[in-house]
C-alpha cells in the first residue's frame, strides 16, 4: 500500500504530494479531480495553487503537511539542468543530420543555390530528396536544441525575477487585495446572516416582504434540478418555498461558507507574513532603502533614458508624483508612479549637493536632469550563438531558396577517403606546385589543402582546372587558400601558359577512353622527377585499342610507376559500380626522348 507525504511551498503557493508507490485507481481519481497534476521529474503530484479543498485532501492522505525543503531557485536549476540535457541531445542529433547532408552534397558549402555533382538524373533526384529531408531534420533538431537552451536560461531567470524585491512588493500588494476581498466576503456573509435572523415566523406577511428584500442582494443559487427552482429569490417569487424555509436554507449555506472564508483569510495572512519577512530580510525595495521626499528625484519607466532622473512633485502614501512630457512641444503633465516601480531614489539633500557641485544638467522640459558624474550603464550583452549555428542558419536559408540539381556528364566525385589516399601517395613537399586538371566538386583539392603544410605558414600553389562553368564558379566562390581556379577544357590548355608542376592528382572522365587522353596530356605538365597519382578505370590494364596501348607505352617510358586495384564499391555513393585502379608514377629525372 502506498504511503503519501505532503508539503507546501510559500514561495510558489503550491501543494505537493509524494507517494511512495503507484496510487490505487480511486485515490488517483480523487487527486486528479482536486486539481493535482503528476510532475514526473519531481516525482510528485503538484497543485497549481493552494485551496482549502486541496489542503484537506493532502491532510487526509498524508496526515500532516510539511514545509517544502527546496527553494524556487533550486527547483529552477534542476529544471534548467534537464533542459540542458535535452539541448545537448538534440544538438548532437542535429550535428549528425548536418554531417549526413554535407556528405551527400559532395563538399559544396551551404548557401549555394546550385547543387552539382551527380552522374544521372535518377541519382540527382534521389539525392535532392535526401538532402532536402536531411536539411529539414537538421534545422528542426537545431531549432529544438535552441528552444531547450532558452528554456534552461528562462527557468533560472524567472526564478530569480520572482525573488526581486520590487516583484515581491507587487506580489504583496496582490495578496493584500485578495485579503481585502475575502474580508469583504466574510463581512457580507455575516450581514446576510443577521438579516435572515430577522425572519422570525411571527408575522407571515412581514416575513414574506423581508425575505424577498434580502434575497434581492443575497444571491444564493440552488443546485441544478432543485424542487424550488434555480435560486432563493425565484423560489420566493414563485411561492415554491416559504420565507422560513428560505431563511433556514440560506443560514445553512452561510454557516458552511464562513469557515471556508476564514481559512482563506488565515492563509493569506500567513503568506503576507512570509513575503514581508523575506522582503525585509533582503533590505526591502529601493523606496524602503531611501525614502522618497518632495524635492528629491527618482528613476523609473517614465525616464527617457537610463540615466535620467525626474523631480518628485509630491509623495503619496504608496506612490510619487512626477512630471512627464512627450517632447512634442506640449505642456508637462503628471504621472503617479508606485513605490515598487522605482528604479532609483535621490533625497532632496543629495539633489542639492549635486547641483551645488555643478554636476546636474537639467533637461529641456524641466521635468528632470542628468547627473554628469554618473557611471555609464553597462552595454547590453549581445546574444551568443553556438559556433555551429551559422551552418544551420545557412542550411535554413538554402531550404528557403530551394535546391536545384544540375547534372554534369561523367562526374563521379572521389570519395573523401579515396581523395585523402591519392594525396598521401603524392607526397607533396613544401613549396611544390600541384595541379588538379579535372577539379569537379573539389574533393581532391580539399584533400590537398588538408595536408599539414597547407595549414602552416608554408606557401604552396594549387591550380584547379575545370571546364564546367557551374563547378568552376562554385570553386571560385569558396575562395580556397592557395588555390587558383581556371575554367577551361584541360585538353585545350597549353602547359606553357602555367609552367610545369611538381605533382598532378587527378580523377579524369572514363567514357570513350577520355582518361587516356587526359593522363597523356597531364604528363606534359610534370617537371622531371615529378609525381602523378590518378584514379582510372581498370581498362588501362587490359584494353588493347590504340588509346590504351599508347598510354601504357608512354607510362613505361616516362618513369617508374605502379597500378593498384581499388575495391569494387569505391564509387558506390556516386551512383556507379565501375571498377577502378590507382595509378602512381614518378617521372625520370631527365625527360624521355
Amino acid at each position: 500500500m502506498s504511503t503519501i507525504s505532503a508539503s507546501y511551498s510559500p514561495e510558489d503557493n503550491k501543494l505537493r504530494l509524494y507517494p511512495t508507490s503507484r496510487l490505487d485507481a480511486e485515490t488517483y481519481k480523487r487527486v486528479k479531480e482536486a486539481g493535482y497534476s503528476w510532475a514526473a521529474k519531481q516525482d510528485c503530484f503538484v497543485a497549481p495553487m493552494w485551496t482549502p479543498a486541496r489542503e484537506d485532501l493532502a491532510l487526509e492522505l498524508a496526515g500532516e503537511i510539511d514545509d517544502e525543503d527546496t527553494s524556487l531557485v533550486e527547483r529552477a536549476e534542476a529544471r534548467a539542468e534537464r533542459f540542458e540535457d535535452y539541448r545537448d541531445k538534440r544538438g548532437q542529433e542535429a550535428d549528425q543530420a548536418r554531417a549526413s547532408v554535407q556528405h551527400i552534397m559532395d563538399g559544396i558549402p551551404l548557401g549555394q543555390p546550385l547543387l552539382v555533382g551527380h552522374s544521372s538524373y535518377r541519382h540527382a533526384r534521389k539525392d535532392k530528396e535526401r538532402i532536402e529531408n536531411g536539411m529539414r531534420k537538421a534545422v528542426h533538431l537545431w531549432q529544438t536544441s535552441e528552444y531547450w537552451s532558452q528554456r534552461a536560461a528562462g527557468a533560472i531567470r524567472h526564478a530569480k525575477y520572482k525573488e526581486r524585491p520590487d516583484v515581491r512588493a507587487r506580489r504583496i500588494k496582490g495578496l493584500e487585495a485578495d485579503l481585502r476581498k475575502q474580508e469583504k466576503h466574510k463581512k457580507e456573509t455575516e450581514t446576510h446572516m443577521r438579516a435572515w435572523g430577522k425572519v422570525t415566523g411571527e408575522d407571515a406577511e412581514q416575513d414574506k416582504k423581508l425575505a424577498r428584500a434580502i434575497a434581492t442582494y443575497d444571491h444564493i443559487r440552488l443546485p441544478d434540478g432543485h424542487a424550488w427552482g434555480w435560486s432563493i429569490w425565484s423560489a420566493l417569487e414563485k411561492g415554491t418555498c416559504t420565507p422560513i424555509e428560505a431563511r433556514d436554507y440560506s443560514l445553512r449555506v452561510h454557516e458552511a461558507y464562513l469557515p471556508h472564508c476564514q481559512r482563506w483569510i488565515d492563509h493569506l495572512h500567513n503568506r503576507l507574513t512570509y513575503e514581508r519577512a523575506i522582503l525585509a530580510e533582503s533590505g526591502g525595495t529601493i523606496a524602503d532603502q531611501t525614502k522618497p521626499e518632495k524635492g528629491g528625484a527618482v528613476r523609473c519607466w517614465v525616464s527617457r533614458y537610463n540615466g535620467e532622473w525626474l523631480h518628485i512633485k509630491k509623495v503619496n502614501k504608496v506612490s510619487v508624483t512626477v512630471e512627464d512630457n512627450w517632447n512634442n512641444g506640449g505642456k508637462n503633465f503628471t504621472r503617479v508612479i508606485p513605490f515598487d516601480d522605482l528604479k532609483g531614489v535621490m533625497t532632496k539633500a543629495q539633489v542639492d549637493a549635486k547641483r551645488e557641485a555643478g554636476l546636474l544638467c537639467d533637461n529641456a522640459t524641466g521635468t528632470g536632469f542628468a547627473v554628469l558624474d554618473a557611471p555609464s550603464p553597462p552595454p547590453r550583452p549581445e546574444p551568443t550563438r553556438a559556433p555551429q549555428a551559422e551552418s544551420f542558419m545557412a542550411m535554413q536559408a538554402q531550404l528557403k531558396a530551394g535546391i536545384t540539381v544540375q547534372v554534369v556528364d561523367q562526374l563521379f566525385a572521389s570519395p573523401v577517403a579515396l581523395a585523402d589516399r591519392v594525396v598521401a601517395l603524392a607526397h607533396i613537399q613544401p613549396g611544390e606546385r600541384v595541379l588538379e586538371p579535372e577539379a569537379g566538386t573539389g574533393r581532391l583539392v580539399e584533400a590537398v589543402l588538408r595536408v599539414p603544410l597547407f595549414a602552416s605558414a608554408m606557401t604552396s600553389e594549387v591550380l584547379a582546372v575545370e571546364d564546367n562553368y557551374a563547378l568552376a564558379r562554385q570553386l571560385t566562390e569558396r575562395r580556397l587558400p592557395h588555390v587558383t581556379v581556371y575554367e577551361h577544357d584541360f585538353l585545350q590548355v597549353d602547359p606553357a601558359k602555367y609552367g610545369l608542376f611538381d605533382v598532378v592528382v587527378m580523377n579524369p572522365p572514363f567514357a570513350k577512353a577520355q582518361e587516356a587522353a587526359h593522363v597523356t596530356h597531364a604528363l606534359r605538365w610534370l617537371k622531371p622527377g615529378g609525381r602523378l597519382v590518378a584514379v582510372l578505370s581498370n581498362a588501362i590494364t587490359f584494353r588493347t585499342d590504340k588509346a590504351y596501348s599508347d598510354l601504357r607505352q608512354l607510362l613505361a617510358r616516362a618513369g617508374v610507376g605502379s597500378v593498384t586495384p581499388l575495391p569494387d564499391d569505391t564509387f558506390k555513393e556516386a551512383g556507379t559500380s565501375v571498377k577502378t585502379v590507382l595509378l602512381q608514377l614518378t617521372t625520370h629525372a631527365e625527360p624521355a626522348a
